[in-house]
C-alpha cells in the first residue's frame, strides 16, 4: 500500500503494481475520492495476478470494488483498461474516455480491419514488412478474438474542457490519439496516463486519423507536454514509474529528449541510412527484432517529425519511401 495523498477533503489512493512491463518497472492506477464519490483513474492490466493485487490494495485502504463509483480511462491501451470488465461485471458504473477511444475499446470490426490495412500499407511503403509480419498476425488474431477482449460497457465520451466532478479534462494526444490528462485545479494534482513519466520518456506511438493518414504523433506529444507546462502543478500521478512533484524539470527533460532524437535521426540520414530499415538498425541494432513495434513506431514517428520541421524530405524509390537531409 502506498501513502495516501490528501488536500482538504480530497484524497488519492495510489495502486502501484510492481512488474517489468516493457521498459517500465510498474503499472499505476489511482483512486480519487471527493464528496463521497470514488473515481478509479485507469484500471491496470487483465491478469489473475493483477486482480488479486488490485483487491489487496483496495482492502489495505479499507475499500473494495463496490465502493468505486466511476472509471475514467486516460487512453485505450491494455495496461490501462484491464479491470474494467471485472468491475462493471460486479457493479454497473459509468466509464469515461475520449471519443476517439470508443471504437478502440469496443474493438469494432471496422476499426480493426482499417487498422490492419493501414499498417500493412505503411510497413510496405517503408520497406519493413518482413520485420513487422508478426505484428500484423497479432492484429489479425485480435480481430478473431475481439469478443473476449473488448470493453463490455457503454463508454461516456469526454473531451477538452469537460469536467468529471472536480477533474478537468485536457486532450493530450501523442502517446495515443485518444490520450487525456486530468487536472484538479484546487490541489494542482495532474493524472497524466502515459503522457510523461519521472525518468525516461514514453513513446509517441504511430497511429492513423479518420482519413487513414499517419498522425504527427511526436509533434502532438511535444505540444501536449507544453500545454501542461502552463498549469500550476503540485503532484503528477503518472501511469508508470514514480509519482513526482518536479513536473517543470521532467517536462523540460522530455522536450530536450525529443529534440535530441530528431537531430539523431537527421544525422543518421546524412550518414547514408536513408531508409526506415537502415535507421532502425543503425540506431537500435538487434532491438529492432526483439521490440519491433516500439522501434519502428519510434523511427517512423521521428522521421515524420523531422519532415514537419523541414530537416529531411522523403524520396520515392521503386515504390518505397527513403529520406534525405534538406
Amino acid at each position: 500500500m502506498s501513502a495516501v495523498f490528501e488536500y482538504n477533503t480530497k484524497k488519492v489512493y495510489p495502486i502501484i503494481y510492481p512488474v517489468k512491463y516493457g521498459q517500465m518497472n510498474n503499472i499505476n492506477c489511482y483512486l480519487f475520492e471527493h464528496q463521497n464519490k470514488l473515481t478509479l483513474i485507469d484500471a491496470g492490466i487483465d491478469s489473475a495476478e493483477y486482480e488479486v493485487f488490485f483487491d489487496e490494495q483496495l482492502a489495505a485502504y479499507d475499500l473494495n470494488i463496490m465502493d468505486i463509483d466511476q472509471i475514467i480511462l486516460t487512453h485505450h491501451h491494455i495496461d490501462h483498461i484491464g479491470m474494467v470488465n471485472k468491475i462493471i461485471g460486479k457493479k454497473q458504473i459509468p466509464v469515461f474516455a475520449h471519443p476517439l477511444a470508443l471504437e478502440r475499446l469496443a474493438l469494432t470490426t471496422t476499426y480493426q480491419q482499417t487498422k490492419i490495412q493501414f499498417f500493412e500499407e505503411l510497413y510496405e511503403h517503408y520497406g519493413c514488412t518482413h520485420v513487422m509480419a508478426s505484428r500484423i498476425e497479432k492484429m489479425k488474431q485480435t480481430l478473431n478474438d475481439a469478443g473476449g477482449l473488448r470493453i463490455k460497457s457503454v463508454i461516456e465520451p469526454i473531451q477538452a474542457n469537460d469536467y468529471v466532478g472536480e477533474l478537468k479534462v485536457l486532450e493530450t494526444p501523442g502517446h495515443s490519439l485518444d490520450s487525456i490528462t486530468l487536472y484538479d485545479e484546487e490541489s494542482g494534482w495532474l493524472f497524466t496516463g502515459d503522457l510523461i513519466i519521472e525518468k525516461g520518456s514514453t513513446n509517441a506511438l504511430i497511429d492513423f486519423d479518420s482519413r487513414k493518414l499517419l498522425l504527427p504523433t511526436v509533434l502532438q506529444h511535444r505540444q501536449s507536454i507544453e500545454q501542461c507546462q502552463k498549469l500550476l502543478i503540485s503532484t503528477v500521478f503518472a501511469g508508470h514509474e514514480k509519482i513526482f512533484t518536479n513536473f517543470s524539470e521532467v517536462a523540460q527533460l522530455n522536450i530536450a529528449k525529443i529534440d535530441y532524437k530528431v537531430q539523431r535521426i537527421a544525422k543518421q540520414i546524412e550518414q547514408g541510412n536513408e531508409s526506415v530499415l537502415k535507421l532502425a538498425n543503425a540506431l537500435y541494432g538487434n532491438l529492432m527484432h526483439t521490440m519491433p513495434t516500439l522501434i519502428f513506431s519510434e523511427v517512423i514517428g521521428y522521421v515524420n517529425y523531422a519532415e514537419i520541421l523541414g530537416i529531411v524530405e522523403r524520396v520515392q524509390r521503386n515504390g518505397q519511401i527513403t529520406f534525405r537531409c534538406v
